[in-house]
């Protein structure tokens, strides 16, 4: 049997994909999404949802972001990109 991985050890940097809240202000704004209610009345989620995502605190699934980039004529990858965060971020994203 082998030993369970240390969750307080340290390991690598991993990547994290994060909202681009420049450009989907930008591309919202165009729509009249200006507030968070609306933004996230438009995507089908709650406001609280949107705010996290928002703020990194919160990441979206495939099925949300695909949702979000086609909400603003956009797509997925210039909606959202890639951060490095450090371990003890990724610890707690996947906590979450």
């Amino acid at each position: 049997m082998e030993p369970m991985p240390n969750p307080d050890a340290e390991s690598p940097k991993a990547d994290v994909v994060r909202l681009r809240v420049d450009v989907y202000d930008a591309l919202a704004r165009q729509r009249g999404l200006d507030t968070v209610a609306k933004q996230a009345e438009r995507h089908g989620i709650g406001r609280t949802h949107m705010s996290l995502l928002r703020n990194g605190h919160k990441g979206a699934g495939l099925a949300l972001a695909m949702r979000m980039a086609a909400d603003l004529g956009t797509s997925v990858e210039v909606l959202f990109g890639r951060v490095a965060c450090t371990p003890a971020t990724s610890r707690s994203e996947s906590a979450a």
